[in-house]
């Protein structure tokens, strides 16, 4: 599997978690998951424009970052964070 398809993979993967989460919302109103569905959809633009644009697909050993930027409405900070550590 390419970058590309990994990426769209994962997209698909987060369509599902919005998906689920709106039928969760439907049994009542609950911000929490509003605001979740919000940081989904952000992460699935990033991952199907990294598709789009050919972003090579993170080394396990990183952690992909995605920030919303609160000082500009509708811009997306990303990063790669290599210095991240599990613990044992």
């Amino acid at each position: 599997m390419d970058d590309d398809q990994k990426w769209l993979a994962a997209a698909a993967g987060i369509e599902q978690d919005i998906r689920y989460l709106k039928k969760a919302m439907r049994a009542g109103t609950n911000a929490t998951l509003e605001q979740d569905i919000h940081y989904l959809r952000t992460v699935l633009a990033v991952y199907k424009k990294n598709a789009a644009n050919g972003v090579a697909w993170p080394n396990p050993d990183d952690l992909y970052c995605i920030n919303i930027l609160p000082f500009a409405p509708r811009q997306i900070s990303t990063a790669m964070r290599r210095d991240f550590k599990t613990a044992i």
